[in-house]
């Protein structure tokens, strides 16, 4: 069907005359509001260099096409967005932006007004939806938003970061607020703090706002428990109440709601266990429930119907195995289940997770091998660090991940080579496969081109050879951490002149040698960590010695002599140095202050002398030990130490006085100042520091008494005084020390009995009270001592006496613990740079002293020769089953040896020579494999030498003197008739007495006691004699 020419023109007339009429009636229509806009403009201030929106609003005639302004059909104003339009100031009670009366939704979010909340709201009756997110407003929600009856959303929330913004909700309180909100569909007031308690809180919402779809209420210092009332809101979809102190098991009920897609509890202090259906909720999307420690669950079972897109338990109590099952959350994109008690396994099943984005089950105990993930091919972040995976990384074709960002598979036991696909993923920006098991060289990538690789970390693997060229084309790498392997060859630092982004360096423990020569700043523009120890190093590198943006520099275990030059000291950003173990001698002169920013200066271990440096203004760690500095103890370098942690000038010649300065340092938790020619007594200040952790002062001449003065709130770990001239007795206030793990009293001429006022430190480890005046009986009156974590005891040479104390032994746990875990005694100086003080003991076996600089949890000791025991050696001893070394000579033990020792599998020494001990050895004893020292002469001991893999091993001098004992390695043979058994001594039941024996026997008793009674009753004789005998075992089983 045609139409005429003629109706065409007609049409285009009628739609001409009908835009320029409807024209006219919007301009007309929005003059009052464009009005009213224009006074808003002229009254706010804004950053007008930054608005998008506002800067453009003029005099056009019709202001519904003004940026931020939306209009309805009739040219009235009902929209208005003005969010992120820097705005500081502009909106009070009488401001024109309350006469929009026809505005639906109001949006002024991220601005910066920093004023207190305005009234005036409430005249917006049309308002559905406001939004005041951000906005900078502060103080207390007026009462005014609770009248507002038509609002579907608002949104009052405020960023965790915002500073300087916070609201209230007080007057009206929340039950207050949303009592007449009944339209109320999307709540969200996340950082108002509304102080409200569980029960009030929920039971609020449940009965004012039945349409409830979306509640965001974190961070708003709200208390638990939730109530099951919230259960009412039939409609809520999303949940977010991250961050808030609940306290309370989970809300079970939560699985009720069948519109549930979204639920954040996150960091809410959640307990118990979380029951299995939440995870079947078919039509949830998100469960975030990290960040609750004390909560517990489990992983069973995953629908194939599941809806989850995002499910996190980072740090929580959840544990046990992953399902196979995992493979039905074909939708997820992002799991973390970092920080949690995971074992087992990874299953196979991942494989089907094809949308999988994000990925963290770092921190956990999973094994096994490392399944593939080549199917994810959105995958952009993998972590599996801090695990026990083994096994190759080649199961993935890694370049088929083409949009991974980031791999981090740190701290495992993964084998193999690093495969150069890795190398050739477009997108990796960061690359951590440290602290493994990884072998051979690095390969060049068959592909490799521009490559936007930031960090590259590979320490403490096995890698070896030279380093590969291709790394010296990485020019977006920042981080490179390469050390702790066995790379080898000469490098020039000068092969990395194109990594100009290069920030971190790490090159330390490897088999290069490091040539600096020929290197300028401009290579390394943005340097801050440079780290060069163990590089066998010969001069100072000097490229950096003009302005740098260096900070940390580790130049430690070099061949690195002469002066430490006065440059080093003028880098203005440098904060942490380490020259440690070198062949450094002095102090380039002139000598000005060490650094001004410096907060941990390492100078242990050179040849340094002369004058002690003051340290530096600001350091927190500073050690100065094993040095040759010989001055006196400069008195006022405790002001010195004011931000100090750490402070050690330990083996120098330092002389003279402890300085009462000292004790003004009140951050110090480590003052070692050991094996210098300190004298004078111990400061009593010192004694009353509550911060110090470890206080570690052997090896001097301090003399006088140990001051009673530690506090109630003593925190010292470490107490080691051992080999001065102290007096007097133990301080009872050292009781006070709860914390206390070593104390070390060895060699001094204190005259005390056994501390049982320590007997409730049940944190002990090491107990060594040797060489002094001890006497008395040892354990404690009522028997309720315990030191369950007691692992060495000496109390040699000293005037104990008595019998050990079946009661008292028991209580040491540790000792009767069968662990594989092997953990070092030290103490924690500064966490966050993982500084450490390593404790350190020294105990005699195999016939002389052995420093221990490890005290390793394995280690146990007990040693209580030398003093005035007797009677039977105690049976308990026997259930020490990590017991590495026994001495208990020159005694007065009587009895047989308890056949009970023969269940020290893993002790190594043991000492029991110059007692009364009778009888036969043990039989069991010929099962110790480990046993390398064992000494039984001079004791009364009878019977063939049992026959086993290692008695016979021994010379005959560790069963000398023993006139009953015969066979190998002694020369005596056996009769027929004398057995292992004592069955043949019992033979002969008559009351035949012997009267040539037991002539032999007194006048044998009476040349031994010419021996024996100096040895008991003269201390400087039985020192000498322990020395004496212990040279000479030393000599004959070196």
């Amino acid at each position: 069907m045609r139409i005429s020419l003629f109706s065409w023109l007609f049409m285009i007339l009628l739609t001409i005359i009908f835009f320029e009429i409807n024209g006219v009636l919007v301009s007309g229509q929005c003059q009052s509001d464009q009005e009213l806009l224009l006074q808003l403009k002229s009254r706010l201030k804004f950053n007008s260099s930054l608005s998008v929106k506002l800067e453009k609003w003029n005099q056009s005639p019709d202001c519904c096409m003004w940026n931020g302004v939306k209009c309805d059909a009739g040219g009235r104003v009902i929209d208005l967005d003005l969010s992120e339009e820097w705005i500081i100031d502009g909106i009070d009670n009488s401001s024109s932006l309350f006469n929009l009366q026809h505005l639906q939704s109001l949006n002024l979010a991220y601005n910066s007004f920093y004023s207190r909340f305005p009234t005036g709201f409430d005249k917006l009756e049309n308002l559905k939806h406001l939004n005041l997110s951000n906005a900078g407003f502060k103080g207390l929600i007026p009462l005014e938003i609770s009248r507002m009856k038509s609002l579907v959303t608002l949104d009052l929330s405020i960023d965790f970061l915002m500073v300087g913004s916070l609201l209230k909700l007080e007057n009206p309180n929340l039950v207050m607020l949303v009592r007449n909100l009944k339209e109320i569909k999307h709540l969200y007031l996340d950082g108002v703090n509304m102080s409200a308690q569980g029960k009030e809180w929920c039971q609020a919402l449940s009965s004012s706002l039945p349409n409830l779809q979306v509640l965001s209420m974190s961070n708003c210092y709200l208390s638990g428990p939730l109530d099951a009332s919230l259960s009412k809101l039939r409609s809520l979809s999303v949940i977010r109440l991250d961050a808030n102190n609940f306290s309370s098991p989970f809300p079970d009920f939560l699985a009720e709601l069948s519109n549930l897609t979204s639920l954040h509890l996150a960091s809410t202090n959640l307990q118990g266990k979380v029951a299995e259906r939440i995870f079947q909720v078919l039509t949830l999307k998100t469960l975030d429930l990290s960040g609750n420690p004390l909560l517990e669950g489990s992983l069973k079972e995953f629908l194939p119907a599941s809806s989850l897109e995002t499910l996190l338990l980072s740090k929580t109590h959840f544990g046990g195995t992953l399902p196979e099952s995992i493979g039905n959350l074909g939708r997820l994109s992002r799991i973390e289940l970092a920080n949690c008690h995971f074992n087992g396994s990874i299953p196979k099943a991942m494989v089907n997770l094809t949308q999988l984005v994000s990925l963290d089950f770092s921190t956990n105990n999973f094994s096994g091998l490392i399944p593939s993930f080549a199917s994810a091919k959105n995958l952009t972040q993998l972590n599996l660090g801090h695990n026990q995976l083994t096994g190759s990384i080649l199961s993935t074709d890694w370049s088929s991940l083409s949009k991974l960002v980031s791999i981090d598979l740190r701290n495992n036991s993964l084998n193999g080579t690093i495969p150069a696909t890795l190398f050739s993923i477009p997108s990796l920006q960061r690359i951590a496969l440290s602290q493994n098991h990884f072998t051979g060289g690095l390969n060049a990538p068959p592909k490799l081109a521009y490559s936007v690789l930031q960090s590259l970390e590979l320490s403490s693997n096995r890698l070896a050879g030279p380093l590969p060229k291709f790394l010296f084309g990485l020019r977006s790498l920042r981080i490179l951490i390469l050390s702790s392997n066995n790379f080898n060859g000469q490098l020039y630092i000068s092969s990395f002149v194109n990594l100009r982004n290069l920030s971190t360096l790490d090159l330390s423990y490897n088999r290069l040698s490091i040539d600096t020569r020929g290197t300028s700043l401009d290579s390394f523009p943005h340097i801050g960590t440079l780290k060069l120890a163990s590089c066998k190093l010969k001069r100072f590198p000097d490229f950096f010695k003009e302005k740098s943006n260096l900070w940390f520099l580790d130049l430690s275990d070099n061949q690195i002599d002469g002066d430490i030059p006065n440059w080093i000291w003028n880098l203005s950003s440098l904060n942490y140095l380490n020259l440690s173990q070198n062949f450094l001698v002095n102090l380039q002169e002139p000598l000005q202050d060490l650094g001004p920013n410096l907060t941990v200066l390492d100078l242990h271990g050179n040849k340094l002398q002369g004058q002690l440096p003051k340290p530096p203004a600001y350091a927190t760690y500073v050690d100065y030990s094993s040095n040759n500095f010989s001055s006196i103890l400069s008195m006022d370098i405790g002001y010195y130490l004011e931000f100090t942690y750490f402070f050690a000038l330990s083996s120098n010649s330092l002389h003279g006085s402890i300085p009462k300065s000292i004790c003004s340092a009140t951050y110090l938790r480590v003052l070692d100042l050991s094996n210098n020619s300190l004298n004078g007594t111990i400061p009593r200040c010192l004694t009353s520091m509550d911060s110090l952790g470890v206080v570690n002062l052997r090896g001097n001449i301090l003399s006088g008494n140990i001051s009673d003065t530690f506090s109630r709130n003593c925190s010292t770990q470490t107490l080691d005084l051992n080999g001065n001239h102290l007096e007097g007795k133990i301080p009872k206030s050292l009781a006070n020390c709860a914390m206390l793990e070593v104390l070390d009293l060895g060699n001094n001429q204190i005259n005390d009995t056994f501390p049982c006022h320590l007997k409730n430190i049940s944190s002990l480890h090491v107990l060594v009270l040797r060489s002094n005046n001890f006497h008395g009986l040892i354990g404690c009156p009522d028997g309720r001592s315990s030191w369950p974590m007691l692992q060495i005891i000496d109390l040699a040479s000293n005037h104990f006496e008595g019998e050990l104390p079946y009661q008292w032994l028991r209580t040491w746990k540790a000792m009767m613990v069968d662990s594989n875990e092997l953990k070092v005694l030290n103490f924690e100086v500064l966490p966050l740079n993982a500084l450490y003080y390593q404790d350190a003991v020294t105990i005699t076996n195999k016939g002389f002293e052995r420093r221990l600089v490890k005290i390793f949890s394995l280690l146990t000791s007990v040693d209580f020769s030398c003093n005035k025991f007797e009677g039977q050696i105690p049976e308990i001893l026997g259930e020490f089953k990590v017991l590495y070394a026994l001495n208990l000579s020159h005694n007065g033990f009587t009895s047989l040896i308890p056949s009970s020792l023969g269940n020290l599998q893993h002790l190594e020494s043991l000492d029991l020579p110059s007692n009364s001990l009778s009888g036969e050895i043990p039989q069991q004893l010929a099962n110790l494999n480990f046993l390398t020292v064992l000494n039984l002469s001079h004791n009364q001991l009878e019977g063939r030498i049992p026959k086993g893999n290692q008695l016979q091993t021994f010379s005959k001098d560790s069963f000398n003197d023993n006139k009953g004992l015969c066979g190998v390695p002694l020369k005596e043979n056996c009769k027929s008739n004398v057995s292992s058994t004592s069955e043949g001594n019992n033979s002969n039941n008559g009351t035949h007495i012997d009267w040539n024996l037991i002539s032999v026997e007194v006048g044998f008793v009476f040349g031994l006691a010419i021996v024996i009674l100096p040895l008991v009753f003269w201390k400087r004789w039985r020192i000498w004699y322990c020395k004496r005998i212990d040279t000479i075992l030393f000599r004959l089983l070196p």
